[in-house]
């Protein structure tokens, strides 16, 4: 799966993120990311990789931890959940490197796995999340997502929990 998407992914992202730049428009924070990098992370029991595939190819991406993270947010503080690390639409599917997205909502349906994995897990759908400054918008007021707060020990990204009455 990871290095099926990463083949693929890669030299799209690339050319993408050229045109953008010529182009003088944002390149999307993630055009950096490799998942075959990210994938010496994935272990037996706590960190799992979850991918959507449709027309023979690999359509979004996520990688998720079940161990290291705890809800912080009552009523549920101290509690497990499951927290995604990286979650990626595949190139052609972001509104900002393609004019016309081959498939859209794949951020979402990943989420939608994150908290029936949760579910599963005994965790009751909590899942949180770094953001990228860009995704903000996205998981607060599209998913609902509430939001903890920048986290100075994670480079300042922005901290947010979906807590089990929202999932």
């Amino acid at each position: 799966l990871v290095i099926d998407a990463e083949s693929k992914w890669g030299p799209v992202r690339t050319q993408a993120a050229a045109q953008l730049q010529r182009e003088g428009r944002p390149i999307p924070e993630h055009y950096r990311w490799n998942w075959l990098r990210k994938s010496s992370l994935l272990g037996p029991l706590a960190i799992k990789c979850f991918g959507i595939a449709a027309e023979g190819r690999v359509q979004g991406m996520m990688m998720v931890d079940t161990a290291s993270k705890h809800a912080t947010l009552p009523p549920d503080s101290g509690k497990p959940l499951v927290y995604i690390e990286y979650l990626e639409s595949a190139p052609w599917n972001v509104r900002a490197l393609v004019p016309s997205p081959r498939f859209g909502a794949v951020g979402t349906r990943l989420i939608e796995a994150a908290v029936r994995y949760s579910k599963e897990q005994g965790f009751n759908g909590r899942i949180s999340l770094h953001s990228l400054p860009q995704s903000e918008s996205f998981y607060r007021d599209k998913l609902e997502f509430t939001k903890v707060g920048p986290d100075p020990n994670y480079e300042d990204l922005t901290y947010y929990e979906l807590k089990a009455q929202q999932a």
